[in-house]
């Protein structure tokens, strides 16, 4: 039942959230290697509280979503009996408290309540998502892409990579530039690769009675969506290199692997086949963040 457990709080995401969260800290020369930079214990703790906030969420989301599963998601853990409502609903209690408690455990030792506001905040949306707002067409995608961007938004507001001279504002305002390239691409494609999510899950949500957008809009409608994210993201490229925060290798990079990937993705998607599209935005994403990190 424990290798069960760990499969429903879908460690690949957890692995992603770790490394989004390194890259963030990277980006703002703010590791525990550079001068002025977070601590060992805070930044494990970090990992560990995202590690934890997203197999609390996607536990409770699978024990909540078990109708629709039956249709759409047979194979998982709750669906087959590997794993008993029970112990999925412990277990996500137990993983919410040790989420709580390394924000507290880190704002303990960093003397600074950041970390603990942080995640208590964090808890709530992912809860509120489970219950409420991924009933709510297109604002449920939307959602989704923000938490993806969480890593990096805590790695903003975290008072680490900070000069002394550094005012609250300037320093916010250097962080945002160095940052919100990865933020605004990973919202928007995830956002994207949600919708597509929809689209494959079309039939049945709509047995299970789940109103999602390509459903309220119609699926031609919401290919066009997911399409026009895509595009307008690959459009984009050039802002952050334009503004001056990073060198023309970033456009380089992310020019040579987005776009054979954006039109893979539009032909998949025309296709039908959602599913490929899936995964080449999130092979897209990986560029991305790829290129960020060689052309820093």
């Amino acid at each position: 039942m424990l290798a069960a457990l760990v499969k429903m709080s879908r460690p690949v995401n957890i692995v992603i959230a770790m490394v989004t969260l390194a890259i963030g800290y990277y980006l703002l020369s703010a590791l525990p290697v550079n001068q002025g930079g977070i601590e060992w214990a805070p930044l494990v703790l970090q990992a560990l509280g995202f590690a934890f906030a997203i197999a609390f969420a996607n536990i409770q989301n699978d024990v909540l979503d078990l109708a629709s599963d039956k249709l759409n998601r047979p194979e998982r853990p709750l669906v087959s009996g590997k794993v008993s409502v029970t112990a999925a609903r412990r277990a996500w209690i137990v993983l919410l408290a040790l989420t709580i408690a390394c924000g507290l455990a880190d704002s303990i030792i960093a003397t600074n309540g950041t970390a603990c506001i942080f995640f208590i905040l964090l808890s709530g949306l992912l809860i509120a998502y489970n219950k409420w707002l991924k009933h709510i067409p297109l604002l449920k995608n939307m959602t989704v892409a923000f938490l993806c961007a969480t890593p990096l938004i805590l790695c903003l507001f975290y008072p680490a990579g900070l000069n002394a001279s550094d005012t609250l504002v300037s320093a916010l305002s250097h962080k945002i530039g160095l940052l919100y390239p990865a933020m605004l691409f990973a919202f928007l494609l995830t956002t994207a690769r949600e919708i597509y999510k929809d689209l494959e899950d079309e039939t049945g949500d709509l047995k299970a009675g789940i109103m999602t957008f390509p459903l309220i809009a119609g699926a031609p409608t919401a290919r066009r969506l997911a399409g026009l994210i895509c595009l307008f993201t690959w459009a984009i490229l050039p802002l952050p290199v334009a503004q001056g925060y990073y060198p023309m290798l970033f456009l380089i990079i992310t020019g040579i692997a987005f776009t054979p990937a954006v039109i893979a993705i539009l032909v998949f998607a025309n296709k039908r086949n959602y599913r490929n599209s899936q995964k080449l935005v999130k092979i897209a994403m990986f560029a991305g963040l790829i290129a960020l990190v060689v052309s820093c």
